[in-house]
């Protein structure tokens, strides 16, 4: 098993730990798998309309930490989102997020994966891609991710 696979195994693995550990409810519900629909939607009719702020509101915490596959650094908060999300809404025609099975939560905290099937403005360009992995917290906003990481390609 290379580095990546080895360290990717063991921080999904402390994840599901930590979630199952912390005694709150046994596994998904039909209640929060219907949050992450609404939140799911909301992110594609942000993409449609090319409105980035919209998404980030209907997903992210304000203190979201990113990274993945072609990032240069860890992206941190707002003020840094921001710049790439516009890039992402003014170079994507639409985007449909389809949920992975694999999703839990506790009391506060949660996971989920889900990938973004994407169509790009240029028609000459090809379709893409990108899955990515959720932390979702429980705040005064109610469920927001605060942790992403994502890689090229399908679930």
């Amino acid at each position: 098993m290379n580095g990546i696979k080895a360290w990717t195994s063991m921080a999904l693995g402390g994840l599901a730990l930590a979630i199952s550990a912390s005694g709150g409810a046994a596994g998904p519900d039909q209640a929060f798998d219907d949050l992450l629909a609404a939140r799911y939607r909301a992110v594609e009719a942000a993409i449609a309309a090319r409105d980035g702020a919209a998404w980030f509101e209907a997903l992210y915490d304000d203190s979201i930490v990113l990274a993945g596959e072609g990032s240069p650094a860890t992206v941190r908060g707002r003020q840094a989102l921001m710049p790439v999300i516009d890039e992402i809404v003014r170079t994507t025609r639409s985007c449909t997020l389809v949920p992975d099975a694999a999703r839990d939560r506790s009391e506060g905290l949660a996971y989920s994966f889900v990938t973004y099937r994407c169509s790009p403005v240029d028609a000459s360009a090809s379709d893409y891609q990108v899955r990515a992995l959720f932390v979702w917290r429980e705040g005064p906003k109610g469920w927001r991710v605060v942790a992403e990481t994502y890689v090229m390609g399908a679930m």
